[in-house]
């Protein structure tokens, strides 16, 4: 089922993914959306509410279905309308940005981050705010999906082999995806440290990551026998699991198997481990039809 077929059905999910949208108005996409692929929650008869995960997932959809990234296209150039750009001033386009189009989060175990500008610290339990670019010309970070991690990156057991890189938010209303684009935009490598579910594993992959922090299989079974685990959240990420269905990735499949959905708050002071991923991509993770 096509969903974006033409551009009254693009235009609001792109807008929505550039403003971080929390909350829109149902149209006829929205609805869609929502009744095929259980994206977002009714607010009254008029509005939906949408998580930052459903936001990347309609963001990947869009992309697959269309070729089209919202956070890369202008509106001039998807209305087609080269003239409009033209005349588009510098001021003008700085005025529709907020602050937040600009800074992203990083943090480190030692508190200490090598940046464009010079060596930075932070103390401990602490974060810094930087501009996007402030990351440009570094070989890799670890792009962490919640913020409460980045305020307590002491308190998990990193791999050894991942322990001093500095780590990226991935996006908030406040440190928009937007920025975070930018960011990435000029390092080299990216290593994943998502929630251990569905919607996580797709995000990895869709990112191109070289490699992913994940549980190891003693922590997973600590995690399911304590009852942290989340299978609402699992049933709720139905998208990501039909996208994830032809994944060739063994710890995937398994986690599929067994309807796994851990946050990375449920991982905090247990063992985390590494894997590497393809650098060329989700395609050499994902068979064919």
């Amino acid at each position: 089922m096509r969903i974006f077929d033409n551009i009254r059905a693009i235009k609001p999910v792109v807008i929505a993914i550039r403003q971080d949208a929390r909350k829109v108005k149902i149209n006829a996409t929205w609805l869609s959306l929502h009744t095929t692929y259980r994206i977002g929650k009714r607010l009254g008869a008029t509005y939906l509410t949408l998580t930052d995960a459903e936001l990347h997932t309609v963001r990947m959809m869009l992309q697959r279905e269309t070729g089209i990234d919202a956070l890369l296209v202008s509106m001039e150039e998807l209305e087609g309308d080269r003239l409009a750009l033209a005349k588009k001033s510098r001021n003008e386009k700085l005025a529709r940005l907020r602050p937040g189009d600009f800074v992203v989060m990083v943090a480190s175990l030692s508190g200490e981050i090598q940046l464009a500008t010079g060596l930075y610290n932070h103390p401990a339990n602490g974060t810094l705010s930087v501009p996007a670019e402030e990351l440009h010309g570094l070989d890799t970070v670890i792009l962490v999906e919640n913020q409460a991690v980045m305020f307590a990156v002491n308190e998990y057991h990193w791999p050894s082999n991942v322990m001093h890189l500095p780590m990226l938010f991935r996006g908030s209303p406040q440190i928009t995806p937007a920025a975070v684009t930018r960011a990435l935009a000029g390092i080299k490598n990216v290593i994943c440290f998502p929630d251990f579910d569905p919607q996580g594993w797709m995000n990895t992959l869709t990112a191109g990551a070289q490699g992913i922090v994940v549980p190891s299989a003693n922590t997973i079974a600590e995690i399911v026998a304590s009852q942290w685990d989340k299978p609402q959240d699992y049933e709720n990420q139905n998208v990501a699991r039909e996208w994830l269905q032809r994944a060739t990735i063994p710890i995937v499949q398994d986690m599929l198997l067994k309807k796994l959905a851990l946050s990375q708050e449920s991982m905090a002071g247990m063992e985390l481990e590494y894997l590497s991923l393809n650098p060329t991509g989700a395609s050499d993770y994902i068979s064919g039809d």
